[in-house]
């Protein structure tokens, strides 16, 4: 049986709060218990911050109540003590209150547990900033949790078409595209682009739409999911008239 002790004490809040960390997590339980429900004796989390609490209400959802039983979430406090009940401290590392040291003395029992470390940046495989961000004819806008921008193109030519491209600096971001008719009447919206959720962190979005009648057309950034982080979007956009249409004309085309 497994019985994992997850050491918080150095988890930034930036990475608690991290929707890509809480939904891979969420996504190793669920796999954990569809597989192995009954190997887990317990589970410790131990030096866990104050903002770890809705953390744990989220997996809780998630987790069966025979699971719950065996998990314990502790601050700084108290976690040593209850730990001694469950390992005899020969076998529990210095560092979490037992007696178990390295052949010289080293209490972090470095030869037998294995430590993960920041990765150095020589191993990155892509560079922080990206295409559009160093672009000089590219445009930047933000857009704060819970919250929209929008990017209004007018076109006045029929049969025209609208270009775009965009990368988000950091994360992954909902977009879509719509269209307003100009007239003397209220127009209604039309949704051409369905609200879908995309990252570039590996190329930029990009697209291209016929526009069969003149109005409003208007690219939308959504970030109303996102509880905490701003999203930095680099753009450019373009409208071609029908005389500027060398290549052949399609309906959409949309990268992923």
């Amino acid at each position: 049986m497994y019985a994992p002790i997850f050491d918080f004490q150095d988890l930034t809040y930036a990475n608690a709060t991290s929707m890509k960390g809480i939904q891979c997590l969420l996504f190793l339980v669920k796999s954990y218990m569809d597989n192995y429900p009954e190997r887990l004796k317990y589970a410790m989390f131990i030096n866990s911050p104050s903002y770890c609490t809705w953390m744990y209400a989220l997996l809780k959802q998630v987790l069966p109540s025979k699971v719950k039983q065996k998990i314990r979430v502790y601050g700084t406090d108290g976690w040593k003590r209850d730990l001694l009940e469950l390992v005899d401290a020969d076998h529990l590392p210095a560092f979490l209150g037992g007696t178990k040291t390295d052949p010289d003395g080293n209490p972090l029992c470095k030869t037998f547990i294995m430590r993960g470390e920041p990765i150095p940046e020589r191993y990155y495989m892509r560079q922080e900033r990206g295409q559009l961000a160093t672009a000089t004819d590219s445009e930047k806008l933000t857009v704060l949790p819970f919250s929209k921008e929008e990017l209004r193109l007018e076109v006045n030519e029929p049969n025209s078409h609208i270009e775009w491209e965009f990368e988000v600096k950091a994360g992954d971001i909902d977009y879509s595209v719509y269209f307003k008719e100009r007239t003397s009447e209220e127009p209604q919206q039309v949704e051409l682009v369905p609200k879908h959720r995309t990252d570039t962190c590996h190329e930029p979005e990009k697209g291209i739409l016929k526009c069969e009648k003149v109005g409003t057309y208007t690219i939308v950034f959504d970030n109303t999911y996102s509880w905490v982080h701003s999203k930095q979007v680099y753009y450019r956009t373009r409208i071609r008239t029908p005389g500027e249409m060398d290549a052949p004309e399609v309906d959409v085309a949309i990268s992923s």
